[in-house]
Order: structure tokens, then sequence, then C-alpha cells
């Protein structure tokens, strides 16, 4: 720790803010932790002469706070941060008297809710979003909250309801709060929850680097994965089971949308400069050979269908498509095709965000490893596994013995991979585009059927015809000529046709593909020149993953001189410079040996026709072919400047050295996958950060030249297309990993969903320094990304820097009056010789020191904030072995990070510590005062070359100096082992299945009127709402019902039979949606245990049916089979049909399905009711519509029994019993009450169905004689029906007699 003041500039950061580090020097841990053991680090342990270091805290409750004058905090990046209450109503109480109704003896309930209104600070400083909410720490969607997010900006308004209140309020401006209207308590035991919000934050303010931050910076964003048949929808889609359990399978997170919606909403607000979005969708390709390769939609499984949504495609249904194939754990290597209707809710949801759709359409090759295929590129007998669709050719590819290639037949098969189809073929049928054509699946087919989408979406910004078909553009017919290139000419006009002139249309076409085709001996083809300039083409489309780096690790290799691979200035120099510019690698020999050739055109003097870096001269320069060494004497169809450039794909893997290859991708299925050039693998997130902020900020003003023809700059950046944004929500992807197997690619690819708003570290230091008043700051050497960062309301600059440089691993300085923060690399600033040092208080040189072993830590725990996942408190700890049954050093950081960043964090801590305990003094001589403190020097020593950094410096006549020892291999990342993670399990809203069951009286003490309604869901949304009304609107709250019912399907058909008597037949098998059945003896049956349902699904067809034993079966889940039953109960026998079919619905009548309120005067009317989980407003998607009428089957006379009819005459008597619905089962009367007002039966008589003679008795008794039957014109068989007559009913069901057989 140097003693240098820092005077008024470190006074301002904070109290004893001073020297090379703020207070953390080379030691940074191990030294004399006795004081400080458990809890901090010890000062000493952090530099001589520095005060104790203040880090700031964990939180691990977050406890909403509310102190009067308490500041507030501030953060960067993404956390998790309770807030404060700045303004609270008082509760405000509701009392609601429900009267049950449901039969004698009537309840009344009172009930009491409470709800309160109140407002919560979140930090300070202007917010990009309030993301995720908990409360009592379980994740809420946000829509069940009246929640109003104010940003913090210094122009916001005061609260409406808060000025309402208080008459006066507010606005709070410059800190980010939200207030929440009306809270209902209820949920939360009538008390206010504690609540917990995700924030983001970008850095502000006017210090900040000149480069962006991805939050300010992103325009445009390809959207993927462009799979997955309802990932793109905004409607909830729902599978149902044939037991009738119903799945989400587009809803994921708890946030009240799908999947699609809630990506879109992080998109939105994350990144608020995005206006631009490339909506990748995918079909599948079969075969590298063109010729050969189907071009197809496909399902990941056909026999589950969206209830809601049924899958279609380009005609094709589920049953119809082809499977994507599966890995060998049986598990789909890619989701299916998006289905159309997915697609369309797509499009139009990003337009009403106001994003500008280009529509890139996508071909995903699905081969698998040992395909059989034959490989057009090798003699291989089996294609690559999942290979690159630019790897499409011909059957034999171009180089190769055989191959087809400058003739009439690779003409042929470059037709058969288009197609036939027209656009003429297309049309829109009932809100489908529907084929009629050829029955070929070519590229046409695939490019048409899309075009006709957008056109029905009521189209897009712009559309792609294609993208890198590198191969297959490079294909050359008779006389040079390019086949692809003139089918994707005529594909455009037809496309053009389709979508109409406001329609922007482009090919995107790969970084090497782009600037034409060099087959390798000397020609240079302008093969894409006449798809560039064709008038159909609106822009130039590059997917540009061109090198920004050619990074090696060491210092020795020609780039080391930028000091590190982040530095801005060295990647932007790579942009129009460097590899593929200047210089080529002439073979991988060279690459290794960085040999490096420069890129000339001998006489011609165009070497930018070879740069495929060089944009500029091939958007400014007429372009002239070379074939056969001879340049061309006319140009070709290209006019210089003509048409913008779109970077249609563009983006870095965050993985090591993802600048030396930005194209290379990891994902262990695919023959494509590899690491970029000298990459060790390790996760990079950072340098997928200064990669893009490089190429963003680059193409800024006069380096992007404005057209003199259509008066744009040459790049277009609104249309500067990151890879990319995932359709799927983050943290949910990549978190759940048995959903989305590509969530192991993630930590070290492409997507920039989750990653977007982490700041970087410069931006952060930057801003702390000026909120403390200090201008006069150098971070050109600070490299590093924050995630997540706190600093509560007290605490200094200081404390928040020196948290900052324990996490990410830099110094600070002053330097020449201004401070200096750099990341420690262990780089070595000078070369000292022992003999040229000057001699100060000791006889030596140079005098070596090593501190106590009793003075090293040996063990040390760091507490640390999750990154990724809920934010829980995490904490991990590093030990030398001989240290393993040791005390550990203590230290906590409000830090963001994985677990693999934190455990290798401590571990450099733990090794620093022992290297640092060596350490030397020596005097400088004034020819070498340039160096100060935190600069490294090598010396040569006795016992070996060693590296030391400078920590103190104490000026005199010499220059007295303290160093600790370092090595450079110190502060390379580790690459840690990385945990999946881990997230609160989440159950989403779905419909639930509701049975209603208009059904006789029972207990007898029911209402006769109400139809109980039995509901079942998986997963149980805990209560379900019934709501209803007379019409489709202002519903009212109707019931709500706790218990799920055990409700299912019958798998096995259940003949007719006699009722009254045990039914020993064979066992019915059922499959249930949950729950289980319970084998009883016979008198509990007797006595109404286990009484159940079946019918046909509808309100009244219901047989109640009793059973005895029940069995599971093995190995089938939630299969039964029940036997010894009694049928037709509860005067039920007369709907028993000669036999239940199987699929038959089946309903346990136990406690849970209950009532619902229904006024006698709404019997028989038919109302509108809306049934789901109670949580939700009932407008909610998953709430389901039923509009139902209900004649009160309590109230239904039961049918009559012992029809008898005995000969009187030519004639028949007729007699019977009543039965009763009320009060029948007791045997201590006379008879059974009557049940009704008056004892009246209609008695009918049909022949062939039809009616003949219908009479109304008063006795249970009638005649039929010869004469009315002659009368009735009766001369075969008929059938006589008994009912009885209800007055306020009607006629009940009815037995029946056949006669006159």
């Amino acid at each position: 720790m140097a003693t240098l003041v820092l005077g008024a500039a470190g006074a301002a950061i904070g109290a004893g803010f001073g020297g090379s580090v703020l207070g953390l020097s080379g030691a940074v841990i191990g030294r004399a932790v006795g004081a400080t053991l458990g809890r901090a680090i010890d000062q000493r342990l952090l530099g001589q002469g520095s005060q104790s270091v203040e880090t700031g805290r964990v939180e691990r409750l977050r406890l909403a706070s509310a102190s009067e004058g308490e500041a507030v905090g501030r953060l960067w990046g993404r956390m998790r941060v309770a807030g404060q209450v700045i303004w609270a109503t008082r509760f405000f109480e509701t009392k609601a008297v429900q009267k049950s109704g449901k039969g004698a003896p009537s309840a009344t309930t009172t009930s009491y809710s409470y709800s309160v209104s109140l407002a919560l600070a979140l930090c300070e400083g202007e917010i990009l979003r309030v993301g995720r909410i908990w409360a009592d720490g379980t994740e809420i969607a946000r829509d069940r909250l009246n929640l109003r997010v104010y940003h913090g900006s210094e122009d916001q308004l005061a609260d409406p309801k808060i000025a309402a209140v208080e008459g006066e309020a507010p606005a709070y401006r410059g800190i980010a709060y939200v207030v929440i209207e009306d809270l209902e308590l209820s949920p939360y035991g009538n008390r206010v929850p504690q609540f917990s919000f995700e924030v983001v934050r970008a850095a502000q303010g006017e210090a900040l680097e000149a480069a962006p931050d991805l939050a300010a910076g992103v325009r445009a964003v390809a959207l993927i994965p462009g799979t997955g048949e309802y990932a793109l929808a905004t409607t909830p889609v729902y599978l149902e089971g044939d037991a009738g359990e119903t799945v989400a399978v587009n809803q994921n997170a708890p946030g009240g949308g799908t999947d699609f919606a809630l990506s879109l909403e992080r998109l939105e607000e994350e990144l608020p400069a995005c206006a631009a979005v490339s909506l990748v969708v995918c079909w599948f390709g079969s075969d590298l050979r063109c010729a050969s390769c189907a071009v197809v939609p496909k399902v990941t499984a056909a026999d589950v269908e969206g209830a809601n949504m049924p899958w279609r495609v380009a005609g094709q249904t589920r049953a119809s498509a082809a499977l994507v194939p599966r890995d060998g754990d049986a598990r789909s290597i890619y989701g299916g095709t998006p289905a159309d209707a997915a697609v369309l809710e797509a499009i139009a949801a990003l337009k009403a965000a106001g994003k500008a759709v280009t529509f890139y359409p996508f071909i995903l090759m699905d081969q698998v490893a040992g395909n059989g295929l034959f490989d057009p590129w090798s003699e291989a007998a089996d294609q690559p596994a999942l290979p690159w669709r630019g790897r499409i050719t011909l059957d034999v590819a171009p180089g190769r013995d055989g191959s087809p290639d400058g003739t009439a037949e690779a003409a042929t098969q470059v037709a058969a991979f288009f197609g036939a189809a027209q656009a003429s073929d297309f049309a829109v049928v009932d809100g489908e585009v529907v084929y009629s054509g050829p029955e070929d699946w070519g590229m046409r087919r695939f490019i048409l059927h899309y075009a006709h989408l957008c056109a029905l979406a009521g189209g897009v910004e712009a559309f792609c015809i294609g993208t890198e078909m590198v191969a297959l553009t490079q294909i050359r017919g008779p006389a040079n000529s390019f086949p692809a290139v003139a089918e994707f000419i005529a594909l455009a006009s037809e496309v053009r046709a389709v979508l109409g002139p406001d329609c922007k249309l482009g090919y995107a076409a790969d970084w090497s593909e782009y600037s034409g085709y060099a087959p390798g001996n000397g020609d240079r083809f302008f093969h894409l020149d006449p798809l560039w300039a064709d008038a159909n083409i609106d822009f130039v489309g590059i997917d540009n993953y061109l090198p920004l780096s050619d990074w090696r690790d060491g210092e020795d290799h020609l780039d080391a001189g930028w000091g590190a691979i982040y530095n801005l200035d060295y990647l932007q120099a790579n942009i129009e410079g460097g590899e593929y510019y200047d210089w080529y690698y002439a073979a991988p020999e060279h690459r290794a040996a960085q040999i490096r050739t420069p890129i000339t055109d001998g006489d011609h003097g165009e070497p930018w026709i070879w740069r495929a870096k060089d944009l500029r001269s091939f958007w400014e320069q007429e372009h002239f072919e070379r074939v056969g060494g001879v340049r061309a004497s006319a140009p070709t169809a290209w006019q210089p400047r003509s048409k913008p450039i779109w970077f249609t794909e563009m983006g870095c893997a965050a993985v090591d050295k993802g600048t030396n290859q930005p194209n290379k991708f990891l994902d262990p299925k695919s023959s494509e996958s590899a690491l970029p050039w000298f990459s060790d693998g390790r996760r990079d997130e950072l340098i997928q950060m200064q990669y893009l902020r490089a190429m963003l900020d680059y193409w800024q003003g006069a380096r992007n030249p404005v057209s003199d023809v259509y008066g744009g700059q040459m790049l277009d950046l609104g249309r500067a297309h990151v890879w990319a944004w995932d359709a799927r929500p983050w943290p949910q992807f990549p978190a759940l990993r048995a959903l989305w197997s590509d969530g192991d690619n993630y930590a070290r690819g492409h997507w920039i969903s989750g990653r977007a708003v982490a700041q970087p570290l410069a931006n952060v230091v930057r801003e702390i320094c000026a909120s403390a008043g200090v201008r006069a700051v150098d971070t050109r050497g600070l490299y590093g990304l924050v995630r997540g960062f706190t600093m509560s309301g007290g605490q200094t600059g200081r404390a928040g820097l020196q948290a900052l440089m324990l996490g990410c691993s830099f110094e600070a300085l002053e330097r020449g009056g201004a401070l200096v923060f750099q990341t420690r690399d262990g780089r070595i600033a000078a070369r000292l010789d022992p003999a040229t040092l000057a001699l100060g208080e000791s006889e030596a040189a140079v005098e070596t020191r090593r501190a106590a072993s009793a003075e090293i830590a040996g063990r040390v725990r760091l507490a640390y904030v999750s990154a990724e996942g809920d934010f829980e408190a995490a904490a991990v700890e590093a030990v030398f072995p001989d240290e393993a049954g040791g005390a550990a050093a203590g230290q906590e950081l409000p830090l963001a990070l994985d677990r693999a960043q934190a455990q290798g964090l401590v571990e450099r801590w733990l090794a620093e510590a022992r290297v640092a305990r060596d350490g030397v003094c020596f005097a400088l001589p004034p020819s070498l005062g340039d160096l100060g403190a935190g600069d490294v020097v090598a010396l040569d020593l006795p016992e070996g070359a060693r590296r030391y950094r400078i920590d103190r410096v104490e000026q005199g006549e010499f220059a007295q100096v303290e160093a600790v020892r370092v090595e450079p291999g110190l502060y390379r990342p580790a690459d840690e082992v990385e945990d999946p993670p881990r997230l609160a399990a989440f159950a989403a809203p779905v419909p639930v299945t509701p049975v209603f069951l208009d059904l006789p009286l029972m207990r007898g003490d029911e209402d006769p009127y109400a139809p109980h309604l039995a509901v079942s869901a998986v997963p149980w949304p805990g209560t379900v709402a019934v709501w209803s009304s007379d019409e489709d609107a202002g519903y009212s709250l109707n019931a709500t019902l706790a218990g799920r019912a055990v409700i299912g399907r019958t798998l096995s058909p259940l003949v007719r039979a006699r009722p009254g008597l045990w039914d020993r037949g064979a066992p019915l098998r059922l499959r249930l949606a949950t729950g289980a059945l319970e084998a009883v003896h016979e008198k509990r049956v007797l006595n109404g245990a286990n009484l159940m349902a079946i019918g046909d699904g509808s309100a009244e067809n219901w047989e109640l049916i009793q059973f005895a034993t029940a069995v599971a079966v093995p190995d089938a889940p939630r299969v039964w089979e029940i036997s010894l039953r009694l049928r037709g109960q509860l005067g039920s026998d007369a709907l028993m049909p000669a036999f239940w079919p199987v699929g038959s619905r089946v309903v346990l009548l136990d406690a849970a399905p209950e009532q619902i309120l229904l006024a006698p005067a709404a019997r028989g009317l038919a109302r509108h009711y809306r049934i789901g989980a109670a949580a939700r407003p009932y407008d909610d998607p998953s709430f389901v519509p039923r509009v139902e009428a209900f004649s009160g089957v309590g109230l239904r006379p039961l049918s009559p029994c012992h029809l008898r009819a005995a000969a009187l005459g030519a004639g028949w008597a007729l007699t019977w019993l009543r039965r009763s619905r009320v009060d029948a089962d007791s045997w201590a009367g006379h008879d059974v009450p009557l049940g009704e007002s008056e004892e009246l039966y209609r008695v009918r008589v049909l022949e062939g169905g039809a009616l003949r003679r219908e009479a109304f008795v008063r006795t249970s008794a009638w005649n039929y004689s010869a004469q009315m039957r002659g009368d009735d014109g009766i001369t075969g068989p008929f059938v006589v029906t008994v009912a009885q007559v209800s007055d306020i009913f009607g006629p009940g069901l009815a037995a029946e007699i056949a006669l006159g057989g």
C-alpha cells in the first residue's frame, strides 16, 4: 500500500482513501487474520497503511425497511433488493356476507378482508426495469399486483394515488420506486408481505466511457431458437392428457404471460434502444446433397396436441408431419417447427411492441450420427451430424473428382433443391395458408409459404429469402453461371409480388460469401452481384462473424503490446484491419507460428477484393471479376453505394478468446461444434460484451459513410441484428435444462439475453467516482464485467470501490493527480537489474522478506449473491490442504456471481496471499522515478527470476520501495465446473378440468336446484373460483372450491347390470388424472361409501354407481380397476345405457365436488361460467369458459319401480310402485314419503318411438284396453312408459315395459 497522499481526490471518495489500491495491496489476503477472523479481511492483509476495509454486506433476509431519513442505496446491473417503504395508507377493511342457500339449515358467513396501498423506494438513479417480484420469498406474477413503476427519471411526476390521499405528493425524482395500489392482504395472512424486487440499472452519468454498454448500444437482435412448436405463441397453449390432466406448454415462468411474451417484455425494458427484431423460424434439411435435400417442417411428437392451438404448418398437421430425430436419451434434438398460428401471434406482438420485424427463415440440418448418407465433401459413408446449412452442395462437392460443378447437371441438381412451387400455389383459407401445388419440399415452398404467412400477418418490415447458403450459391453451371443465384433472383420476384413494395427484401450472406467467390485458382467471381443489384433486393445482408483479434496466452505474441484482448482500441483496430484485411495465414502452421502474409493484389492494385473485412471498398467500388488471371473489362451489375448493408447476424460467443473466431460455438450434438482459435474453453462474458461494444461504437459517425444514391449510411446500424436474444425467458432458460437441453450451451454461447444488462466495470467505477466529485479518472486499463452490485445508502465510495476491487481484481493508483484504475494481470512494466538500483537504508541493493506462516490465512470463505437464479445468498470456501482444520477468514461481497466465479475468486485470494508473503525492499534511482505503486517489476535474484508488484513508495533522496511477489497465472480466471442455476419450482396456471353434475339428492340436505361441480387440475392451483353471469360479461364470484376431485376416464366398457343387486361382472378399468381409490367392505358400500358418477360428461346424464373393490394396476400409473359394484343408485338406473363406452367420464363423489349457487329462477336458463385458479382474474387465459343450463335434477322425481302388466281381456292392466327422492331410506315408516305436492303420473304409449297416447293418472295403476289400442292404431309391439310428475320439475325419469311382442 503506497503511502502517497491523494489529497482532495482521495478525501472525496471516502475516509481513508489513499495509496495504490484503495487499501487493497498485493497481499490481498493472508496475513494476520486474528482480530478479524470470521468477519472481514484485516487491514494488514490489504496493504501497508490501509484502514479497515469496508465492502458492504450480502442481504440474506431482504427485509423492507421504513426508517425515516434512511438513505436509499444504489445498484448496477441486475440485483434483488427489498426496498424501503416511503408511503402507505391505512388498512382498508372489506366485509362480505354470504348465505349458503343449500338446503336446511341455512348458514350465514361474514368474512373480513383487508387491503393497503404502499410505495417502496428501490434505489437511487434511473433504472431500466423492475423484473421479477417476490412476496415473502415466493415469486409472484406481476399481473397479480396493481403495480406502477417509477423509473427514477428527473422529470417523473407524482403518483396519482399518493396525491389523491395526501393532497400533495413528492415525485421522488432521481429515486426509482414502485407503488402497489389496493394490495389484497388475505393471501398473506392479513398483513403486508415482505416484498423484494429484481431491479435492473445501468451505469449512468456524463463520466462514462464513450463506447456504449449493450443496453444503450444494441438496436436490433435476432430472436431464436426458431424451433418450439408453441415457443412463439402469445396465447397459452395447453396439452390435455388422456385422463383430463392439463399441461401448459409455453408457460414456464411466474410472470403471468407466455414464455415469448415474458421474453419480449424483458427485451423491451432491458434493451430500450432495440427497435428491430429478426424473427427466426426453422424448417429442417435432410441431406447435404442439394438434389436429395428436402426442406420440411417437423414436430417432436405425433400423439400430443395443443388443445387450443392445433399444430398446423404449410398445410401439414401433426399427424402428417415428420418427426424431429431423437438422441440416445430419446429426447428430440431440436424443438419442432413453430405452428403457423404461433408465428402470426409473434409477428403481431412484435409489431405491437413497436419493433421492425425481419422475417428470417432458417434451415436446420437434422441428420444424426450414423445417418448412412453419402458425404459429398469426403469419402465418408455418413454425413456429419447436424452440419451447417452452408455445406449444402452437389452430390459431389466442387473441387472433388467426379463433381458435376460447371455442367448442366449442376444446374439440374440446384433446380431440384429449389423445387417447383409457385406463389400461385398458395392461398389463405379460414385464416390459414394452404398449398395446392406439386408435392415437393423445396426451398421455394419454404420461402413462399412464409411470404404468404407474413402477408396474412399484415406484412413485415423486411424478409430474407435465404440465409448462409454458401456452398449452394457457389455452385457453377455452364459458362461460369451460378444457378442458385438465378433461382434466388426469381424467388425474390415472387416474394415481392406477395409482400408488396413496402417490404424490404434481402439475402443474408455469410461473411465469407457476400463479397465474392474465389475457387482457389486465382479467379475471383462476384457471384452474388446479380442478386445484390436486382431491383427486388433492398439491402446487402451479411452475417458478420469476422474475427477482431488474434490473441494468444502469454506476453510474447505479436499482439501482446495491446495489453489485453478486452482493449476496445485493439478490437476496433481489427474491424478494418488485421486478419482478412491487412494479412492472412497461408497455412495452419503459419497460424500457429503467427507468420502473417500481407494481402496484396499485384499489378491490379485492388487488394480489397481479397479482403473480407473491407466492407467499405466493396460498397464504394465497382466490381471487376477475374477469370483466368484476366480482369474483366466491364464491371458487374453492382452499382456502388446503391444499397445499404445490414448485419443480418453479428455476435460473439461468451467464451475465452471468442473474438478470435466469433462464428464458433459449442454444441456437443453438432459436428460444427468447436472452440475459437487458441481458446481454453472458459466462460467469458466480458469478451462477448467488448466485441459488441467495439462493433456498435466503431461504425458510428464518420467511419460510416453516407450514400449519394439513397441518402443513408453504408451500414444501417438499426439493422445490425445481434445474435441472439432467446424467445424463452431468462433465467428459466437456461436453468430448466430438463425441458430445454440446449441450456447446457448457454454459458459459452452467443446468447445476450440474461447478459445484456451486465455493466462494464469501468463505467461502474467511473460513476462511483463521479458521485464523489472525482472527475480525474483513468480506466483505460480496467477490464471487467459487473453482473450485479449494490451499495447501501450509507456506504462511501471507498467502500464500494473496495468491494469491486476484491471481487474484480484491479488496483487504484494515483498518477499525475488522477486516479488510475487498472486490472491486475502481473504483466511486467520494467525489468530491474539489482546492480543498477540505489543503496537505500540497507546495505544490500535488494532486501528480501518473508512473512511468518502464522500471519498467512490458509482458509478463506466468501459470501456473495448468486447471479443466475433467485439471487440467493451463497458462500464458497477455499483452503490449503495443510490448513484444513483451521478457522476461515470471511468476506462478504454484495456482488452477483455464479458459483464458478466465486470459487475461482477465493482460490485466487488464497494463492495470491501465499505468493505475496514473499516481499522485497529496494531503492529506485531518479532515472527510474517513473515507476510507482501498482507497477510490476522483474528482478533477477539468486533464487531465480521473480516478479514483484510495488506496494509502497516513500519519497526521499531515493524512492524507497516495498514490493510483494506476484505471478501472472494468479489472475487468469479459473476454469471451475459450473452448476446449473437453481430456481424455485413453478407451476403454470393451467386450465382446470371442470365437470358439472346435475345430480339427484344424495344426502337429502342439498340444494335441489343447484348442480355439483367437480374440478381437477395438474398442478392443483390451491383454490378454484367459479364466476358466473347471465351473459359473457359482468361476472360475479359464484363459489370457491378447495378440494381437488378425483376425475378420470374409463379404459374398458361397462355393460348394463340389474340395479339393487351386486354387479360381479368384469372389473371396470379407469385412468385417473390424480388421486386414488379405496377398497371398502360391502357394509360400508351399503352405508353410502365409494359413490361414483359415470356418464358422457354432460350435466344431467350420470349413472351413480358404488364399488367395494379397487385395485391399482401394476406398472400402469394412475390406472385402477373397480369391481363388486352396485348400479343405478339413487334412481339413476333409468339412465343406464346398454353399455358405457371406453372414454366415459367418471367422478368420485366424495367431499371434493361441491354445489355452486343457482337461484330457483335461473333453473333451465343458460348461464355463462368461468372456472379457474382463485388467485387469477377470471379473464386470465387459463380460465375455462362454459355455458350451461341446469334443470335441477335434485327436484326430478325418481322413476317408478316394479312396473308390471297383467292381461285384461285383450288389453293390459299396468301397476307400479312409486319411489321418493327425499327421506326414503328409513325402514320405520309405512310407506316412503310422497316427496311431491301431489301424486301424479304421466303414462305414455309409444310405437317405434312415436307417441300414440299420453295420460295422467293419480294412482299407481292404469288399464290399456284393446279398444284403446285399436284407437291408437297399434298392431304390433309397443312400449309403455310411466313417469312421476313434479309440479316444479315436471315428469321425472320413466320406467318402461315392452308389450304386444
